[in-house]
């Protein structure tokens, strides 16, 4: 019985190593993640307005590494934007895996990281939609979209051509 132990022992150890290289795998994923939305606004998932993606941007929308399989983000439409609202569908594939809901931001004309609209509820699965006006931003341009959960974390991230 004591030497059945010991032999546990070192697979526990093994188990709890992996695990916890395993978190710090996650971990500088997530922050490659921000750090790559954190760099300049380049090309972006050109729309209709009716969301029928015309010239998709790979590099948009796509979803944080902590909240893989998770949530899906589609493309804002229509992008470019003129004066009509936007529209950027949100899909919750899991219960409970993003609790407090989203919050949608944008910097504006001085800099200032705006709140353009929010999903309060996001704990059932099934589609969500953020809808905003881009005058609220007062600027033209390719903007930065971010998408954080209530927590701070970013979620997603992608670019709209405000003309």
């Amino acid at each position: 019985m004591l030497l059945s132990r010991f032999h546990i022992l070192p697979v526990l150890l093994l188990i709890v190593g992996f695990g916890t290289m395993t978190g710090c795998d996650s971990q500088e994923q997530q922050d490659e993640f921000v750090q790559d939305a954190g760099a300049t606004p380049e090309g972006f998932a050109r729309t209709d307005q009716t969301g029928l993606i015309l010239d998709d941007d790979q590099n948009d929308w796509r979803v944080a590494p902590v909240y893989g399989g998770k949530v899906r983000f589609d493309p804002a439409y229509p992008n470019p934007v003129a004066a009509s609202f936007v529209t950027i569908p949100v899909t919750i594939l899991e219960f409970n895996s993003i609790q407090g809901g989203l919050t949608l931001r944008a910097r504006d004309a001085s800099g200032s990281l705006r709140t353009l609209d929010d999903i309060l509820d996001t704990s059932d699965p099934g589609a969500y939609i953020f809808r905003f006006s881009p005058a609220l931003l007062n600027r033209t341009g390719l903007v930065r979209i971010f998408i954080f959960d209530r927590l701070g974390e970013l979620v997603s991230y992608g670019d709209l051509m405000i003309e």
